[in-house]
């Protein structure tokens, strides 16, 4: 917890207030702070402390830090924090499942009961079974263990793999098994988390598990836009059916690019404008929106927010 808090704080540009921090923390459903995640580069740190209380954030980042171990912490700015466990929870689900299969015992209760973890699982196994790829899988397997441990220099997660006859390990077992407190031990698996979905992110390394990762969730509304937008609706039927103004459905494609849900840049922005873009905002990435919008004066306020969420998921390319 104070690794994260620390790390978020120092990470937020200077003009934003310790609110702002404090939303992206403790998971706000906002669209501002979808974007105030994405542009400050932490995304996965987005609802990582969904129970923490102001008065305990504001606590933390004014007293000394001399009794806490310092940890450096990794970001990967195209997962929040759910996203990360999710995918995590769909590979436990998917180990239990490939281990009582082997040992054909179908009466096991699901390491996870979410639908969305469920139904991406079955369809995988699905496949590992029809195309008899279990030795695929268990080589895949070893190899993102391996990656993380060998990334991180040691790795975490792996006590809350569970199987036939083994059960996963709770926090405060590992905690004593480690002899490190749960709080830093939290922030050890972060780290694994992140390094485990930036390892998924290849699916010509990981063409089997690349298939368990799952998005950031939507927000209901923006799910409808989406729904609209694949139907190749035009934008003004997806004004007048949510009887809403321009500026809301921008921030629902936002947080379509911000959840990487659409990457089809080129349909709001051209390639000069990223080309130019992107050689300005490295050296500017602190400004403030308005004082981009001042050197950019052609581009639209949501151009440039789109720009930005573009850069920050490393895929604007300089031209």
């Amino acid at each position: 917890m104070y690794n994260i808090l620390n790390f978020v704080h120092s990470q937020a540009h200077d003009y934003k207030t310790q609110k702002s921090i404090f939303n992206i923390i403790t998971g706000k459903k906002s669209h501002q702070t979808f974007f105030d995640a994405s542009s400050q580069h932490l995304l996965s740190f987005y609802h990582s402390l969904p129970n923490l209380k102001y008065h305990s954030f504001e606590r933390i980042l004014t007293e000394t830090n001399d009794n806490h171990t310092n940890l450096t912490l990794k970001c990967n700015n195209k997962h929040t924090y759910d996203s990360m466990r999710n995918t995590f929870n769909a590979l436990q689900l998917l180990i239990q499942t490939i281990s009582c299969d082997i040992h054909k015992f179908y009466q096991f209760t699901p390491v996870s009961q979410q639908l969305q973890v469920q139904k991406q699982v079955k369809k995988l196994f699905n496949t590992i079974k029809k195309q008899q790829e279990t030795d695929n899988f268990l080589a895949e397997l070893q190899q993102l263990l391996t990656a993380i441990h060998d990334t991180n220099g040691k790795t975490y997660i792996h006590y809350y793999l569970q199987g036939y006859n083994e059960s996963m390990y709770t926090r405060q077992q590992v905690s004593l098994i480690e002899n490190i407190p749960q709080h830093l031990l939290m922030e050890l698996e972060y780290n694994d988390l992140v390094e485990m979905v930036t390892q998924l992110e290849n699916n010509s390394k990981y063409p089997l598990l690349h298939q368990l990762v799952l998005r950031p969730p939507l927000l209901n509304k923006t799910e409808q836009t989406l729904h609209s937008i694949l139907a190749q609706q035009s934008l003004n039927d997806i004004l007048r059916e949510q009887n809403v103004k321009i500026n809301t459905i921008e921030d629902h494609l936002i947080e379509l690019f911000i959840k990487g849900y659409l990457s089809d840049y080129e349909t709001y922005v051209t390639t000069q404008m990223m080309g130019d873009f992107s050689h300005y905002y490295p050296e500017h990435s602190n400004e403030r929106l308005r004082d981009m919008k001042a050197r950019f004066s052609d581009l639209s306020y949501f151009q440039l927010k789109l720009l930005i969420v573009g850069y920050q998921r490393g895929e604007l390319n300089a031209t």
